[in-house]
């Protein structure tokens, strides 16, 4: 229930403008203008890419129960949130995520923290040698470097590590379930850690809830994790925030427009279509809000496409443009986008 929960969380904050397969590509984290661009229009940075590895046929079937429980409805291809689904969602816990600065990450962070558990455990059992758990070399030479510039063998740091590790996991904002989730899922010295199916059926839950509630947790702790708190903890956060949340395509666009090129040079020299660059644009004033307008949308123009959103309570560009023919498309999708960040 969980994740029909959560899905129904985000189809609420699309407000019934977007298709059925909106929120899917959302928990991919597809880099598409659209979704990056709806991330801004709604709000909806804490679950974008929370989940990359979503099946498809795993996310049509929620939708197909949310549905057949009467909790949404489909129509002229968007899927809108019914009067009976909104009394749910009003009992809901909010979920903490932190979808847009970490973007699957944290199982980096996750498997660090795995794989050092284990190892200190195995050496406390007097027991060197062990099958890790985790199989990613990149993880390996991480924690290889980081235990060798510390005294990892002494009593002094594994009980550091320790008392680190368990103030962390006492975070207020953390539920009971959280907790287990994180602990029985560690291995150590002659102690398996749990599956994922051994931990929905202890719960009684799909083993997708359990996976989403399991990245909760992770955000939640990664979110309270400071060099001052947590030094060592801290030092396995490296490299896990997005440090730019452009994509790559349009950090390049950026770096042209900081020279002053055109959308219209900068396609050109990139050897893509003007709307491509358009929609780079778009992914700029999402992450950016101080990128300047004025090239090509004014302040007054701004302005009269958020009353016209506003007053008509539409984000649909359609609709706007039968009000300010004179605008284009992108003008009016740079005005929303602007618009959200100012406002949100």
């Amino acid at each position: 229930m969980y994740f029909q929960q959560l899905l129904l969380l985000i189809i609420h904050k699309f407000q019934g403008e977007r298709s059925s397969t909106a929120p899917y590509y959302l928990l991919k984290g597809k880099k598409s203008g659209q979704t990056i661009q709806d991330v801004t229009y709604f709000q909806l940075h804490s679950y974008f890419s929370l989940y990359p590895k979503l099946a498809k046929e795993t996310y049509e079937e929620a939708i197909k129960n949310l549905h057949a429980e009467g909790l949404i409805v489909m129509n002229e291809s968007r899927v809108a949130i019914t009067e009976k689904g909104l009394h749910q969602i009003v009992s809901i816990r909010r979920p903490f995520y932190s979808g847009w600065i970490l973007r699957g990450k944290e199982f980096i962070f996750w498997g660090r923290v795995e794989l050092i558990v284990q190892t200190l455990s195995q050496f406390q059992g007097n027991e060197k040698k062990f099958v890790p758990v985790q199989k990613s070399n990149e993880i390996h030479h991480f924690v290889k470097v980081f235990l060798q510039e510390r005294d990892f063998q002494s009593s002094s740091f594994g009980a550091h590590f320790k008392k680190q590790l368990f103030h962390l996991l006492e975070n207020p904002l953390l539920l009971e379930i959280h907790r287990n989730l994180f602990v029985y899922r560690l291995s150590g010295y002659k102690n398996s850690g749990l599956t994922w199916e051994q931990l929905a059926s202890h719960h009684h839950m799909t083993v997708l809830d359990v996976k989403f509630l399991f990245i909760e947790c992770l955000h939640i702790l990664l979110n309270d994790i400071t060099e001052e708190k947590y030094p060592d903890l801290h030092a396995l956060t490296k490299g896990i925030y997005v440090q730019t949340p452009l994509t790559d395509s349009a950090f390049k666009t950026s770096k042209l427009f900081e020279k002053g090129y055109t959308i219209e040079e900068i396609a050109r020299m990139r050897f893509l279509k003007e709307n491509t660059i358009e929609d780079h644009v778009i992914e700029i004033v999402s992450a950016d809000p101080t990128f300047p307008l004025q090239a090509f949308i004014s302040k007054e123009q701004v302005q009269k496409v958020l009353h016209i959103a506003q007053e008509r309570q539409t984000k649909k560009l359609k609709i706007i443009r039968e009000e300010l023919p004179d605008l284009s498309y992108f003008q009016i999708r740079l005005a929303l986008t602007k618009g959200e960040e100012i406002n949100g």
